[in-house]
């Protein structure tokens, strides 16, 4: 097999005296939808802020590409191709739809009109919506926006941070097909979802965490159909 996309060990992360992450590994191969799923609480944000850059684990590595990301700045860990597309959206609200997207780009040098059309073509939703400011959209729209946004930097892994929390669940419908599709087109992508069934029914493998570690792995389709799972997760 080919060397993993990301490669998280043994990471160790603190709040103060809380041990948030206690030890974990694990990897993301190229064209794979990977997926962190657990309770609230369980550490699935914590880690991708760790691996964004935006937290430091006390102990561990993470490295992409191959390549450390220890003491990378976050602008820098974009740079390399890795987006995050943050828990709660976090769009700009007083700039336009299409001025989010461009600020997605900062990163990248030339090829703009060509990658707006490409999310354009992915949401167009958003192409309807371009010159509307982001705080007057749907937060089904947001989240459209946020992922978009993300998708402008061109990453070569992208991790989505619980892409269906607060939406009803016809939009939770559309934005896992999004997230799907964007898999079909060879996308990496890591996922952190408290939406269990979604998650796992669109993911290439899973892993399951309990209080900051990593308690069962296996593929979507495994965890589907492990009782302890259906049990704690998906309510059966």
């Amino acid at each position: 097999m080919s060397d993993p996309v990301l490669k998280v060990e043994n990471i160790n992360v603190y709040y103060g005296s809380i041990h948030a992450i206690k030890g974990i590994s694990f990897e993301v191969y190229e064209g794979e939808i990977v997926t962190l799923i657990g309770a609230n609480g369980a550490g699935k944000s914590t880690t991708l802020n760790t691996i964004s850059g935006l937290l430091h684990p006390a102990t561990g590595s993470v490295s992409f590409l191959g390549e450390s990301l220890a003491k990378v700045q976050p602008h820098k860990i974009v740079e390399k191709g890795l987006a995050q597309v943050p828990e709660g959206r976090r769009v700009f609200a007083q700039m336009t739809v299409q001025e989010n997207l461009e600020m997605g780009a900062y990163t990248q040098t030339g090829g703009l009109a060509e990658d707006l059309d490409k999310v354009y073509t992915l949401f167009p939703r958003l192409k309807e919506r371009m010159h509307q400011t982001a705080g007057t959209l749907s937060g089904g729209e947001q989240q459209m926006l946020a992922m978009g946004r993300a998708l402008m930097s061109r990453p070569k892994l992208l991790m989505l941070d619980e892409p269906s929390m607060g939406l009803a669940p016809i939009l939770v419908e559309q934005i896992f097909d999004i997230i799907a599709d964007l898999h079909r087109t060879g996308a990496t992508i890591l996922l952190v979802e408290q939406n269990a069934q979604m998650a796992l029914s669109i993911a290439s493998r899973g892993y399951v965490m309990e209080t900051g570690k990593i308690v069962t792995t296996g593929t979507g389709e495994e965890l589907l159909a492990s009782e302890a799972v259906r049990k704690a997760y998906l309510g059966g």
